[in-house]
């Protein structure tokens, strides 16, 4: 028996969100576009990490209203480029009628023990839906708002397939790019994602991005990939279970960017899943060390904690450029082919 069976449910998801439904949402938003934003390419750029608050959505519009409320705040400090954090693609859930029933199946104290049987059944059924609304809504308000939005990622099926994806929109709601996680957890592997086979490179006005989620930005080989296809910015969506903690600050992005000399953009989500467990915030700014004071790699962050929050920075290309550091950039190939593979 199908435990998330509910009266009504399979009519409810038999069809497709409609693009004009979410648009006509969208248009009904005081939004006050940043239409000179991309009247031709700029240095430096501004960045927004958004740090996006658990809440129930009661209905569609409540859902739509709250992001286009965080890409309202960023735009209004002159954001370029919006960036949500991992998972934003499953916040529509609690727009659907007794999803409450839906968390209470899968409750667990830590994420650790989620059963992947349930969690792969639940999305099976709700992901068509869920999906639609976070793709639509993404797109309805980059364009709206005249700005990239780095839409976090998503748990959907793609034909047979689970895939855990990214999304990059330009300014005028098109889809740039997608990026899939390359790197994934047991309860990824359990639910039968594949892994990303590559590392993109998106160009656009901003300059050269790469997104790596999560736990991508562990591993400094994904950073290296990136900065060798080009890219000048590292945008990670994440998702932290317990207390954000200044060790954790100083790990993970913050480190791929004192490695490369890259910047790096971290957006989380916060607080209470539903699911038995927190998430807290920790959503940053980085950049390398020698173009910050303190030496710290931190050019702006939020306070942690489970508040919704915005943060906001100007990354400048041209200073990367300037930046040599003979123990992280210097090449020897002979050395490298010698010994490198002994390495792994």
């Amino acid at each position: 028996m199908n435990v998330f069976s509910v009266p009504g449910l399979s009519f409810l998801l038999s069809g497709k969100v409609s693009p004009k439904e979410i648009e006509k949402i969208v248009e009904g938003l005081e939004i006050s576009p940043a239409d000179d934003l991309y009247a031709g390419e700029s240095d430096p750029v501004n960045v927004a990490a958004l740090q996006v608050q658990l809440r129930r959505y009661s209905t569609l519009d409540s859902y739509i209203q709250n992001m286009s409320s965080y890409v309202s705040d960023a735009v209004n400090r002159r954001t370029q480029l919006v960036c949500f954090p991992a998972l934003a693609g499953l916040l529509p859930t609690t727009c659907l009628p007794q999803s409450q029933r839906y968390l209470e199946e899968l409750r667990v104290p830590t994420p650790a023990e989620l059963d992947a049987s349930k969690l792969h059944r639940a999305l099976s059924q709700l992901s068509d839906y869920i999906f639609d609304v976070y793709f639509q809504t993404m797109s309805a308000l980059a364009a709206r708002h005249r700005v990239y939005i780095m839409a976090g990622s998503a748990l959907y099926f793609e034909q047979d397939g689970l895939v855990h994806r990214a999304f990059l929109f330009n300014h005028r709601g098109e889809l740039v790019g997608f990026q899939d996680k390359a790197g994934l957890t047991d309860l990824e592997a359990e639910l039968g994602i594949a892994p990303a086979s590559e590392i993109r490179v998106f160009e656009t006005p901003v300059g050269p991005l790469s997104i790596l989620i999560g736990s991508d930005a562990d591993y400094y080989e994904t950073a290296l990939i990136a900065k060798n296809l080009g890219a000048k910015i590292l945008l990670c969506p994440a998702v932290f279970h317990g207390e954000y903690t200044p060790v954790q600050a100083a790990l993970g992005l913050n480190m791929r960017v004192q490695e490369t000399k890259l910047y790096g953009v971290q957006s989380t989500l916060c607080g209470d899943t539903g699911l038995g467990f927190s998430v807290e915030g920790g959503c940053a700014i980085f950049a390398p060390n020698e173009l910050i004071r303190k030496k710290n790699g931190v050019v702006m962050r939020a306070g942690g904690g489970f508040s919704p929050e915005v943060v906001c920075a100007s990354l400048s290309g041209d200073r990367l450029e300037r930046i040599y550091n003979l123990y992280t950039q210097d090449k020897n190939p002979a050395l490298m082919e010698a010994y490198v593979d002994r390495l792994y």
